[in-house]
């Protein structure tokens, strides 16, 4: 069995076709979904970049595994070691322990670069990184490696390749022409509109609408200086969509490579994300602040021979950590007993599998939250809001409110109480496992106060 795993930074579902967007960004990904399963309810259980990553590859949540931010005490990653030896049984990295079941393990990625996170490289057979720029390079870098890579081992069977793609991550700098593929599809969503950018105009933190970009950086030619109005809004649209597009453009390369070698139809072909990105969700523009809907749903795309219902949607809801388990279910391995997360193999397979009342899942790079999703509902406890002007205790009735623009927790007491009661329960059961470390949250508070 092949696998190769697409990684795209920043990619938010609702921009997908196959997830019910009007715009032409993704006919390549569009195609994989309908020759298999989409599942709609699919969150990184931390985020954003290095959390997310760490989770999916660890098996285990930032409150374990103690990285809930990209920078300072919430990037401190804990695991049980052995001198000489690695990883303590049990505790083991994704690649690692795929590898250790005789399944070869690849990555095309500049990710551990990016971030100094030279953990994310241990266990893989090689570990490419396409050159050194560190998350600015472009698909097309990517592809050259990736290519090469394929080319050289067309015959080679029973392995996981991982490709890592950046064109999605702010500042959307793309070559303008990719945009004209939508000069006859109108940006979908009415919201935010004027009255809504007016007050975002108000606001003073970075990624608000007058403050899109930092001195240093150049405003790219999609991309307007700031988000004053619809079109300001649409423009800045238009530029994520078409970096979208660019990505999708050279995913079909490499599809189109694994049909000309016969080798499509008998490859496990899996799509996602590390988080996705903000477009005007409490104010915040192009970037990924906090632990909102927006930022923590991302997709996921699993085209498996065999396996995979064609053209299925799941609707449970699922973590990033349960990949891992989910693979090795699949493959027949031993999931590794200090993994958080676990399989929901009978979901691709159609069958009643892994459901879940609720999930919990953390920020910390510039807020400090917590949050709480059930079926209907988000609650968000703000821990500290880093100048993000939000409210200590929000609740959003997601399916009415997905921008969540209404806090509704006043009227709402028994659901915040119910919701902090899962919260509190789902803490305590990462508490129990053993090899407790310091909820990571509270230390990056703590390293605030000291500043």
């Amino acid at each position: 069995m092949r696998i190769i795993y697409f990684d795209i930074d920043c990619l938010r579902p609702d921009h997908l076709g196959c997830y019910g967007y009007s715009r032409p960004t993704s006919p390549n990904i569009d195609a994989v979904a309908a020759k298999g399963t989409c599942f709609e309810n699919y969150y990184c259980a931390s985020s954003p970049c290095l959390p997310s990553r760490t989770a999916l590859v660890s098996g285990r949540f930032g409150i374990r595994n103690g990285v809930v931010s990209n920078v300072g005490a919430g990037s401190d990653f804990k695991f049980r070691k052995t001198a000489y030896a690695g990883p303590q049984e049990g505790n083991e990295f994704f690649p690692r322990h795929l590898r250790r079941n005789n399944f070869d393990t690849f990555c095309i990625s500049n990710f551990a670069d990016r971030h100094c996170s030279y953990y994310f490289m241990a266990g893989w057979n090689e570990y490419i990184t396409p050159n050194l720029k560190r998350g600015t390079e472009t698909s097309e870098e990517v592809n050259e490696a990736a290519l090469r890579w394929l080319k050289n081992n067309v015959d080679r069977d029973n392995y996981y390749l991982h490709i890592n793609y950046w064109d999605t991550h702010r500042l959307y700098n793309i070559d303008p022409s990719w945009a004209d593929r939508f000069k006859d599809s109108p940006v979908p969503c009415p919201w935010p509109d004027q009255e809504t950018l007016d007050e975002h105009m108000k606001m003073e933190a970075p990624f608000t609408p007058n403050h899109l970009y930092q001195a240093w950086h150049t405003v790219p030619p999609l991309m307007p200086e700031r988000i004053a109005n619809r079109q300001d809004y649409e423009r800045t649209i238009t530029a994520y969509d078409a970096c979208i597009a660019y990505v999708d453009h050279h995913i079909g390369i490499i599809i189109d490579f694994l049909k000309e070698n016969n080798l499509y139809e008998d490859t496990a072909i899996i799509i996602s994300a590390d988080h996705g990105d903000a477009f005007g969700e409490h104010g915040v523009y192009t970037d990924h602040v906090c632990a909102d809907e927006c930022i923590h749903r991302v997709p996921l795309i699993v085209k498996w021979p065999g396996i995979a219902l064609e053209g299925q949607k799941c609707n449970s809801l699922l973590y990033n950590v349960d990949f891992a388990p989910t693979v090795c279910d699949i493959l027949g391995f031993q999931i590794p007993e200090d993994w958080d997360g676990e399989s929901f193999k009978n979901h691709l397979e159609g069958k009643p599998g892994l459901e879940r009342e609720y999930l919990v899942w953390d920020h910390a790079l510039y807020t400090v939250q917590r949050a709480v999703r059930t079926k209907d509902y988000l609650m968000i406890h703000t821990y500290d809001d880093n100048g993000y002007d939000m409210d200590p205790v929000a609740l959003y009735k997601i399916s009415e409110d997905p921008y969540q623009t209404r806090n509704i927790a006043q009227d709402n007491p028994e659901t915040v109480r119910a919701c902090y009661g899962m919260m509190q329960e789902w803490i305590a059961a990462q508490q129990s496992k053993g090899n407790v470390i310091p909820d990571p949250l509270i230390k990056v508070l703590e390293e605030r106060r000291n500043k």
